[in-house]
């Protein structure tokens, strides 16, 4: 008769087995994203229409909005408080100054303020191991960005008719947009993923956005900021965005390439780190919620 001898591991085999797979702590490469670009593209699209479906106006909303914050701007900060922006102290070349910074902020903003809630909104595709819930917060981003291009559409013909022509420098706006895109995004991933975690953050980031806009030279000009907060400028990507969507637009002058690779950098700085944070959180985003 054989006798079956159990074997145990010893203590250096037990670790091995306890021990997580490499490959499943591996974060896959935001390249990744490039495979979902159809889902992404579709809901980019349901949620532009959905926003608007039902009210009166419909499409209209997304121009009458940024419109009307433009008048109340233009009322308080040129025609009560005497801001000028250039040698033109008009009013027609203050609101189109002004439109120029509200369209890029309009954008950031209402991504990152989307962002904190934007996974607790949709549990049942989180909850579905299948969906890649990363392609959320891009979805929101884009969305906000729709807006803006519509804007922007607008923004440019005024200026060609206000000033006579259209400037070749328009070419330059999709450069600027492409950083402006890359940092919403994987800000809206951080956003995103803390969303889960603290539900408090919505709160906060609505307090953080307000002084963020006025921390960014939209409707003031960069130059009237005093010399011991020229710093603002450098640190806040949107400050470089903003001026820089000014001059190709209005000013007829190419980026102030210095000010873009600085922003840009943070942009892309902004894009892996978000990125890299949401892949490792997002694991656990069933179990909070």
């Amino acid at each position: 008769m054989t006798v079956a001898l159990e074997t145990r591991p010893s203590l250096e085999q037990e670790q091995y087995l306890a021990a997580p797979d490499p490959a499943s702590l591996a974060v896959p490469s935001i390249s990744a994203i490039f495979k979902h670009r159809s889902i992404i593209r579709l809901m980019v699209l349901r949620d532009f229409q959905g926003r608007y479906r039902g009210s009166l106006l419909g499409a209209l909303w997304p121009l009458i909005h940024p419109i009307g914050h433009l008048l109340l701007y233009t009322f308080v900060f040129c025609v009560v408080l005497k801001v000028r922006f250039g040698a033109d102290g008009s009013t027609s070349n203050f609101a189109l100054y002004l439109m120029s910074g509200l369209l890029a902020w309009g954008a950031i903003s209402e991504s990152f303020a989307r962002a904190t809630t934007c996974i607790l909104e949709v549990p049942n595709l989180v909850k579905k191991v299948v969906f890649p819930v990363q392609v959320i917060p891009i979805v929101v981003a884009l969305s906000s960005t729709a807006t803006q291009i519509g804007g922007l559409l607008i923004l440019s013909a005024c200026a060609g008719i206000y000033q006579g022509a259209l400037h070749p420098t328009l070419a330059f706006i999709p450069l600027i947009m492409a950083s402006q895109i890359a940092f919403m995004v994987g800000f809206s991933w951080i956003l995103a993923s803390l969303g889960v975690y603290i539900r408090d953050i919505r709160h906060v980031m609505n307090l953080v956005l307000s002084a963020w806009m006025y921390m960014t030279p939209i409707v003031y000009p960069a130059s009237s900021l005093p010399a011991n907060l020229k710093f603002l400028n450098w640190i806040n990507p949107v400050a470089g965005m903003v001026t820089d969507y000014r001059r190709v637009i209005l000013e007829g002058k190419m980026p102030d390439f210095q000010v873009f690779g600085i922003y840009t950098a943070i942009s892309i700085v902004m894009l892996f780190a978000g990125y890299y944070f949401f892949m490792k959180t997002k694991n656990s985003f069933a179990d909070v919620m």
